[in-house]
């Protein structure tokens, strides 16, 4: 009852995380040393998502499995492109910001796999230039054109105009990249 003066027993374990330095805090007068140690009876310490690139996979397929069974929708899996570019991602989010993501592509979906087209634009350089192997400039303008191509359904009045060419350049540019018998 509240403002009752009868003392009533509890026993309660309080579980707190945060993404701060407490020893540091501390020692610049910041937190409380002496509720520190009261907290501190057990210590985690999970490393960032960007330092943990092996778990990206297997949270993102327990989060796209997750929402897709919450929304009541068909399950969604990562294309290999999908999964390498957020692997490739440094996640300054952290693993929320992963499941914001899983959770978005599994409203926003429209098919049974999540393609790097459907990511945010920021993880599209991840996707195609974060592997480490250098690509000559005209293999980059191939791939672009190829992502700009699928981005439009082939619509190569709209691509031209996204790439800033003309749509002649265009189709010149697509019969270079199309081998000939």
């Amino acid at each position: 009852m509240l403002g009752s003066s009868k003392n009533i027993p509890v026993d309660v374990r309080i579980i707190s995380a945060t993404n701060k330095n407490l020893e540091k805090l501390i020692e610049n007068n910041l937190f409380r040393e002496d509720l520190y140690y009261r907290l501190n009876v057990i210590s985690i310490n999970v490393p960032p998502l960007r330092s943990r690139k092996e778990d990206i996979t297997i949270l993102a397929r327990i989060f796209l499995e997750k929402f897709s069974e919450s929304f009541g929708k068909p399950p969604v899996s990562l294309s290999e492109r999908a999964d390498h570019a957020l692997r490739q991602y440094n996640w300054p989010g952290n693993v929320r910001e992963l499941e914001n993501l899983m959770q978005r592509l599994v409203i926003l979906s429209g098919g049974s796999v999540i393609d790097v087209i459907d990511l945010p634009e920021n993880m599209h350089f991840s996707a195609r230039y974060g592997t480490g192997e250098f690509k000559s400039l005209e293999e980059i303008e191939n791939e672009h054109i190829l992502f700009i191509l699928k981005h439009t359904g082939d619509n190569k009045t709209r691509a031209a105009k996204i790439l800033g060419i003309d749509r002649k350049t265009l189709r010149e540019k697509i019969q270079r990249m199309t081998p000939q018998d």
